[in-house]
């Protein structure tokens, strides 16, 4: 099994068509069919199964199909940044952020960096705190902007400054106009969306309150706890700076007064990242942040 192999086939798996797959990948079809034939017989069960119309995956050509997108883009990656190490600060920087960073990334230095030096891309992968960091470990990604608390170990980290959960609040809960915090009592009775990523943070604050919260939503992404936020759905538990960026007209921004609930958000790489001088010069466009381990 090669990558020549995985890339074709991906381009079946993706395509539906061998006709269609050899087009995009400018080959004849017979040298493609040969080729995903060869991969079937070398792991030893089909892949494919063929049809009239074109070919669709199998239970065994759908387990690949992951494993492919990822040596495939493994072996790009490794590409790319052996050919950009040789001319300093080039290539493309594959950048991993949470939901929650619009806060702090881009910032004006970033975004002078970025024109000063032409020849860097961006290549943007959202997604959660846990998804990123195992795609840092796998160099699938070089930094990510991760959110507290989350596994340091192996990791540089430099961290932006600490910044309070919220509760955002539809404008009609008019009790709370004029409170600038909130506790965790005033909740009890109150319609609450949460963050997944906060789950036992808040599972245990509410055990020792000795209270159930109501909770009507649960979600992944707090961009979307915002979203109905907004909408007047219920109240949403995010961190401020979220917060502040997806606020809309109808809504309360209140602290919450406990002081666990405070996160951070960090940019993060590997040691072997940090070491090649694109990654260096992209980390040390945000000086604000400490704690460079």
């Amino acid at each position: 099994m090669n990558l020549k192999q995985l890339r074709y086939f991906l381009a079946v798996a993706e395509e539906g068509q061998m006709t269609a797959a050899a087009k995009r990948l400018h080959v004849a079809q017979p040298p493609l069919s040969y080729q995903i034939k060869q991969l079937e017989l070398e792991l030893g069960v089909p892949l494919f199964k063929r049809l009239p119309q074109g070919v669709v995956v199998t239970p065994a050509g759908e387990l690949l199909v992951g494993y492919a997108q990822q040596l495939t883009q493994l072996s790009a990656t490794a590409e790319n940044k052996v050919r950009a190490l040789a001319h300093g600060v080039t290539g493309t920087l594959n950048l991993g952020t949470v939901s929650s960073s619009a806060g702090v990334i881009p910032n004006p230095a970033l975004l002078k960096w970025l024109k000063q030096h032409g020849d860097v891309q961006l290549a943007v992968t959202e997604g959660n705190t846990y998804e990123l960091l195992d795609d840092l470990h796998k160099r699938l990604l070089d930094v990510a902007v991760l959110r507290t608390p989350f596994n340091r170990q192996h990791l540089v980290c430099r961290f932006f400054a600490s910044e309070r959960m919220v509760a955002v609040l539809p404008q009609r809960y008019a009790q709370f106009q004029n409170r600038r915090q909130l506790r965790l009592s005033d909740l009890a009775a109150l319609p609450l969306i949460k963050y997944r990523r906060f789950n036992e943070l808040f599972h245990v604050a509410f055990l020792e309150q000795s209270f159930e919260p109501q909770y009507v939503m649960t979600c992944d992404d707090a961009r979307t706890a915002m979203h109905w936020a907004n909408h007047q759905v219920g109240v949403a538990l995010v961190p401020r700076s979220l917060a502040e960026t997806y606020r809309g007209e109808r809504v309360l921004i209140r602290s919450l007064a406990d002081r666990r609930f405070e996160t951070h958000l960090a940019l993060a790489t590997t040691p072997e990242a940090f070491a090649t001088p694109l990654v260096a010069g992209f980390m040390a466009q945000f000086p604000t942040a400490r704690g460079l381990d």
